[in-house]
């Protein structure tokens, strides 16, 4: 794909760049309208207050919820995107930077978002990575030395690998490709598609190469475990496995949306469409083969696995989206602890090093636009 930075025309590139960063912005909106949870059981409502901010959390009344987990508290940061631990009391977040002169756009007034470091204890931000460009969807690699952002326009961004120890910065390339996609590979690697359909696996340095030419057009959901990468790719969204060592791809399933491999690799927590407006959360082993449904509903989206591999959290919609809930799930005994009905993940749920916290970033609509939330979630 072409770099598309030179294309602006009546707008400056900094006025182009915050548009885009809006219209990524309603975009996860529109993907909350589509995300939460459907449920079993009795189920009843109470009120969480932290720092004056009120958060509806449910009780189930079944026997087996709550026997192994608890839920502590919630902490509600408003104005912020939380994107990733960069240890157990610090995240590394996106928000407006209104230090700067913002841009008058449709009528509006447009920061660029900008990222920080929050730390949870004293509730302060430090920069991480200030200027005129608007940065996010930043994930922090597994050792948290180096973090991976985009400069993002809309849909689309340009990566970056930073060191956290001296804020040195490369670019991977000069090609766009789609924001929402990257994952680290390993603690030195990381990988994402092109707008080709090529898998692009980069180093630390910003050394890229690709790894594989799919040849299937545009690809999504690009994850590395062990030596096997896994991508969704045609129109009947086929799961595919590459080899990297046998240099073999093969397809494992169909009608998958997301795949999210254990942190060992010995299973895959998959949501597949199993018909028009139902979705199904399976976990699988590495090649597919089903083992168990989690839950269903009418859309599953931000599942992410606890550190060790015990647990996963979702977001579940039913009703046609009507009702949204989030739940944690003990994979081995199939026990769901509900969270609440009130906040639905526009990012994939990220867990604390330790496991006892949850990150929960969501879009809501305020004063006419839309802004960010962050919720902390901890449990025991």
């Amino acid at each position: 794909m072409e770099d598309q930075k030179g294309g602006n025309t009546g707008k400056t590139k900094a006025a182009r760049r915050l548009v885009r960063a809006g219209s990524l912005l309603l975009g996860c909106a529109f993907l909350l309208a589509m995300t939460a949870c459907g449920t079993s059981g009795t189920e009843a409502r109470h009120v969480v207050e932290k720092s004056g901010q009120k958060v509806t959390v449910m009780d189930n009344t079944t026997d087996s919820v709550y026997t192994k987990l608890k839920l502590d508290s919630i902490d509600k940061f408003e104005g912020i995107r939380g994107m990733d631990w960069l240890g157990e009391n610090e995240l590394a977040v996106d928000k407006e930077n209104r230090k700067l002169t913002p841009e008058m756009i449709e009528g509006q007034e447009r920061y660029p978002h900008n990222l920080y470091i929050r730390n949870l204890a004293s509730g302060q931000d430090q920069p991480l990575k200030e200027g005129k460009e608007s940065l996010g969807n930043a994930i922090v690699s597994p050792d948290n030395k180096y973090i991976f952002y985009k400069e993002v326009y809309e849909a689309t961004g340009i990566g970056y690998l930073m060191n956290l120890g001296t804020r040195e910065t490369v670019q991977l390339g000069k090609d766009e490709f789609m924001a929402s996609e990257g994952e680290w590979a390993d603690s030195g690697h990381v990988i994402y598609p092109d707008m080709k359909g090529d898998i692009i696996k980069a180093d630390v340095q910003g050394k890229s190469e690709v790894v594989l030419e799919t040849g299937a057009g545009i690809i999504h959901n690009v994850v590395q475990s062990g030596s096997i990468i896994y991508y969704v790719a045609h129109e009947d969204s086929q799961l595919f496995a590459y080899d990297t060592e046998t240099k073999k791809s093969k397809m494992i399933k169909k009608n998958v949306m997301w795949v999210i491999p254990s942190p060992d690799g010995s299973r895959l927590a998959i949501v597949k469409r199993e018909g028009p407006g139902e979705m199904k959360l399976v976990l699988c082993d590495p090649a597919g083969n089903e083992q168990s449904v989690i839950d269903s509903g009418t859309q599953i989206f931000g599942t992410n696995w606890s550190p060790d591999g015990s647990k996963l959290a979702y977001n579940v919609s039913s009703d046609n989206g009507n009702v949204n809930r989030l739940f944690i799930t003990e994979v081995e005994t199939g026990e769901q602890t509900p969270i609440s009905d009130e906040m639905q993940a526009s990012d994939k749920l990220r867990w604390s090093p330790s496991g006892k916290k949850l990150l929960i970033s969501t879009s809501v609509l305020k004063d006419n636009k839309y802004q960010f939330v962050t919720y902390v979630i901890t449990l025991s």
